[in-house]
């Protein structure tokens, strides 16, 4: 008999199921997740459907590749991420959004998903295109997240978790457009650069100039991409995030790079 209050075992995996199935639904496939977390595919979707619970070591692993500690074993994921959210990153953008600086106006930078270009660390003919998402947080404050791509991570060692290559900065108001200034949560790097609004008259493109703490010596060309909101130019882009030779991406693309970084 289980006491008052207390959750049974089956409840239990109902909780830690539904919170996976949450956490998993942004994923590219389960197939392609589960090969990422070195999970069977059948035995992860026991841990879907509730009927099981992960060993110590997989739990971990669950764990680490989503951030999440091991409360989504027995509460509701929206509750452990508004707690999360209250924490130090809440009290630093709280501070934050007495700044004037940081009133961005909706039309300057609309929330949503973008492509950010810039001419690639490792190869530098060839550019690396990452996925962005800006939003607004529980403050106001306009703030930016994304995952360095596998083909970056890989060459500086990086394990493929999202934990892992995650980064994360705050958007500035400048005389034109914007500013901002992100971070890796794993390694020492920072970026710090600028974008203007309505790259040779397209309105769905920013371009500018950053600088990173790993060469400090010259900026390097920078280009942003606003993207639809939708499920189906999402998948569209897919296959653009990476690094890959300039003559795979559009003639703006490369005319910009070609101008700004020609190689």
């Amino acid at each position: 008999m289980v006491p008052e209050g207390e959750l049974s075992p089956a409840q239990l995996r109902h909780v830690f199921g539904v919170n996976l199935r949450s956490l998993s639904a942004g994923a590219r496939s389960i197939s392609v997740l589960c090969r990422e977390l070195g999970i069977n595919r059948t035995q992860y979707n026991r841990y879907l459907n509730g009927e099981a619970f992960p060993r110590p070591d997989v739990l971990y692993r669950i764990c680490t590749y989503f951030d999440v500690d091991a409360r989504i074993l027995l509460e509701p994921l929206d509750r452990i991420q508004s707690v999360q959210r209250t924490g130090a990153i809440g009290e630093i953008s709280h501070l934050l959004s007495d700044l004037d600086m940081l009133d961005i106006p909706p039309q300057t930078l609309p929330e949503g998903a973008y492509l950010h270009y810039r001419v690639s660390y490792f190869v530098p003919t060839d550019i690396s295109c990452t996925l962005l998402g800006f939003y607004r947080d529980d403050h106001g404050v306009m703030r930016l997240r994304g995952y360095m791509p596998y083909a970056s991570s890989d060459r500086i060692g990086l394990p493929r978790a999202a934990a892992a290559r995650r980064f994360r900065g705050v958007v500035f108001r400048q005389l034109k457009g914007f500013s901002f200034i992100l971070s890796m949560e794993r390694t020492p790097l920072m970026v710090l650069g600028g974008f203007e609004p309505s790259y040779l008259g397209q309105e769905n493109f920013y371009f500018g100039r950053s600088v990173s703490t790993q060469d400090v010596l010259s900026s390097t060309p920078i280009l942003l991409q606003r993207l639809t909101p939708s499920l189906a130019a999402m998948i569209a882009v897919r296959d653009k995030i990476g690094i890959h030779p300039r003559a795979s991406y559009s003639p703006l693309i490369r005319s910009y790079f070609d101008k700004h970084h020609p190689v």
